[in-house]
C-alpha cells in the first residue's frame, strides 16, 4: 500500500489538488494522510491585546476546520484519510514527516510577484523533499 502525504491549507490551489488526488488515486490501494501546519507565534509583551491562549485557540480552531473540510471532501468520495496538525515552519514540519511516506502532494502556489522574487514554499518542497513530490496546478 502506497502512503501519500497531502499538505493542506485553506487555498483554492489546495482544493484543486484534493480534487486531483480523489480522481487520480481514489480507486488505488493507498493511504492518504492530510497534514496542516499552524503558524508559530512570537508575542512581545504588551504589544498584543489578545492573550497567547486566545490566539492559539483561534489558530487551533481554524486548523481543525481546515482538516475537517478536507476530511469530509475525501470521505464523500469513499476515501478514508488520517490527519495531523503540527505547529512550526511549514516546509520543515512537512519534510520532517515526509520520510514516512512514498509521495508528497502539494497544490501549486499562486504566481505572485512576491513568490517570484522571494521563492515560495513549493520550491523548497520540490528541492528538499526526500521523496517524490507531485505539484498539482
Amino acid at each position: 500500500m502506497k502512503k501519500i502525504l497531502f499538505a493542506i491549507d485553506d487555498t483554492s490551489e489546495c482544493e484543486r489538488a484534493a480534487d486531483y488526488i480523489i480522481d487520480f488515486f481514489g480507486a488505488m490501494d493507498c493511504c492518504i494522510t492530510l497534514i496542516h501546519i499552524k503558524p508559530e507565534f512570537v508575542l512581545y509583551g504588551d504589544a498584543l491585546l489578545a492573550s497567547y491562549d486566545e490566539v492559539d485557540d483561534k489558530e487551533e480552531k481554524q486548523a481543525q476546520e481546515i482538516v475537517q473540510k478536507f476530511t469530509q471532501k475525501f470521505s464523500e468520495k469513499g476515501i478514508n484519510t488520517t490527519f495531523m496538525i503540527k505547529e512550526g515552519e511549514p516546509v520543515c514540519m512537512v519534510l520532517e514527516e515526509a520520510n514516512n511516506f512514498h509521495l508528497l502532494v502539494i497544490g501549486k502556489s499562486a504566481d505572485s510577484f512576491f513568490n517570484k522574487i522571494f521563492s515560495s514554499n513549493q520550491d523548497d518542497f520540490i528541492t528538499k523533499a526526500p521523496i517524490p513530490v507531485l505539484l498539482v496546478k
